[in-house]
């Protein structure tokens, strides 16, 4: 009798996730509106080991006219590419019709091998700077506040020669201005690329083994790097904040209050290897406690390929929730916050287990898609070896992404109802999230390696109502990064951090976006400022609007 509720009771969740999911659509717009950026690897036969990895993509507004304009960072040629292209990375402005291409007024082409790259107002101007990492010496990029940007890596004291991955700006100790994280990957070089190969799956003509890329337990990890932000001068404290002792295979990283204390921590995706959780002290120096706090290992006790990651309160609890997605014959990972910042792996639970286990995945975003209030998954897809069906043909190296839809804390895999587009298969790798529009439902852009990338615009007719925030903070950093916002409504409360970082090699929207449901009113406002005024309160507000409010002086609506 048990197993007969049980089994009705999903067959109720499934039938609300299918109404849910069919008002969302999900469509490419990315040729319609000259977003024509192409992602090259500049690999050739040789199997380079960077080729795999991809890049992500950036989304912030750079010259400050209110519409989210976009960066991306490309290859560049390796030994053996013959191509006749000018690789280098990509910034696109947003004119609401169309994307137009100025890199090069904007000063931002970069031609190292691009990885990821972070957006942050390290100098508090107003600006927003670019950071991008590299297979080799990083970026860094000053906003000068006139559509054009220098590179003043040298000058304030950025040097991370490594394979430098996913990256984050955040206030370690709330002294109101941004320092920086940025995980490393592995010591590998071009000019000694192991040459491996595994067993084919079915023999034939005598081949027993092929070429392929390598394991990444062929390559060593590197430590990670932190930049503690000095009134606009970075200092490597690697080594003093505790960071630096940890030699690890990083790829994702999210900044993130998750132990709920007012400091902001962060949590390391790692490729087979343990991930980390840096808890803050409050001052910049932090303890790893994955192991403690269960967020290092999955439920079986095992490390997994850790990639993307990103931070969320699926359930509504005021309390955010770990999600890292792995490597195929994996699942991706559900850590739920049960307070005190301790973490129980319930990824099978929650719904997300068998659905990921053939897939191979990358970045992520908690997005509210249908606007009901509660966080749904964005995850994007695709394997690092090109020829993995030699070797499995039960994974294939073209992936398409997946939406998993939240009914009350669990995840129903819905791709299939969200849009004929998402059927496409790509080798993504960045995901990014951001209201392209202005309309109050969230997009996504999607970096695809080797690939065209791709622009989701949420084209459904919206059944719910949202309430949206930009900060800016005036004794917290400009950007208000770390700030919560908790809001009340006649449904429950729900609590969002300003947050960029997340997902994989990638920046996102700063605003935030609540789903309401049916609610028109949002009936009290909290604001917990980021090292700046302790909170701010702001009572019956309507939706359907977004808000901007400077921290101790006004809040306003925003007109678009």
């Amino acid at each position: 009798m048990k197993r007969n509720y049980t089994n009705l009771f999903y067959a109720v969740l499934l039938l609300t996730s299918l109404s849910s999911a069919g008002e969302i659509r999900l469509k490419n717009y990315a040729k319609n509106t000259s977003l024509n950026f192409r992602h090259d690897h500049g690999g050739s036969d040789q199997y380079y080991y960077v080729e795999s990895i991809g890049a992500g993509a950036c989304v912030f507004d750079y010259d400050g006219d209110g519409i989210l304009d976009v960066y991306f960072p490309q290859g560049a040629p390796l030994p053996g590419w013959k191509k006749k292209t000018l690789l280098e990375n990509k910034l696109y402005r947003n004119d609401g019709n169309k994307w137009i291409d100025v890199t090069q007024d904007a000063g931002v082409g970069d031609r190292g091998y691009g990885m990821g790259c972070a957006c942050g107002d390290y100098d508090n101007d107003g600006a927003i700077d670019l950071y991008v990492t590299n297979f080799g010496k990083d970026t860094f990029y000053r906003n000068n506040n006139d559509g054009t940007f220098t590179d003043i890596t040298d000058e304030i004291g950025i040097d991370n020669p490594h394979m430098g991955m996913s990256a984050a700006f955040f206030d370690s100790d709330n002294d109101g201005w941004l320092d920086l994280y940025v995980t490393n990957y592995v010591e590998y070089s071009i000019e000694d690329n192991p040459e491996c190969t595994s067993p084919m799956q079915y023999p034939k003509d005598g081949q027993l083994l092929a070429r392929s890329y390598c394991d990444p337990d062929v390559f060593l990890g590197v430590a990670d790097k932190f930049y503690y932000n000095k009134q606009g001068v970075f200092t490597d404290r690697s080594n003093r904040s505790g960071i630096g002792r940890y030699a690890l295979r990083g790829m994702g990283v999210v900044a993130g209050d998750v132990d709920d204390d007012g400091d902001t921590d962060i949590y390391v995706a790692n490729d087979k290897d343990m991930n980390l959780l840096f808890i803050n002290n409050g001052r910049g120096r932090f303890t790893e406690s994955s192991m403690i706090l269960g967020a290092g290992f999955n439920a079986n006790g095992l490390a997994e390929a850790g990639m993307g990651v990103d931070v969320g309160d699926i359930n509504r609890n005021g309390l955010l929730d770990i999600f890292v997605t792995n490597y195929s014959g994996e699942t991706n990972t559900l850590y739920l916050n049960q307070g005190h910042g301790l973490f129980l792996d319930e990824t099978d639970f929650k719904g997300l287990g068998r659905p990921s286990f053939h897939f191979l995945a990358f970045g992520t975003k908690f997005v509210d898609l249908n606007l009901d209030g509660w966080l749904d998954l964005y995850v994007g897809n695709g394997h690092v070896i090109d020829n993995i069906n030699l070797f499995n043909n039960q994974y294939s190296h073209r992936q398409h992404d997946q939406i998993y839809m939240n009914e009350s804390g669990t995840f129903i895999d819905q791709t299939k109802l969200i849009g004929l587009d998402l059927q496409d298969k790509f080798v993504t790798r960045g995901v990014a999230r951001a209201d392209i529009d202005n309309d109050g439902d969230i997009d996504l852009i999607i970096s695809n390696n080797n690939d065209e990338a791709s622009l989701l615009i949420n084209e459904g007719v919206p059944q719910n109502n949202w309430i949206g925030f930009y900060l800016k903070g005036v004794e917290a950093n400009r950007q208000a990064i770390g700030s919560k916002i908790k809001i009340h409504t006649n449904s429950g409360s729900q609590v969002s951090y300003v947050n960029p970082s997340g997902s994989y090699l990638s920046s996102n929207d700063q605003r935030i976006v609540f789903g309401l449901g049916k609610e028109e009113k949002v009936k009290m406002v909290e604001i917990f400022w980021a090292g700046g005024i302790e909170k701010e309160i702001f009572n019956n507000l309507d939706s359907n609007y977004y808000y901007k409010i400077i921290e101790g002086v006004s809040i306003s609506i925003i007109t678009y």
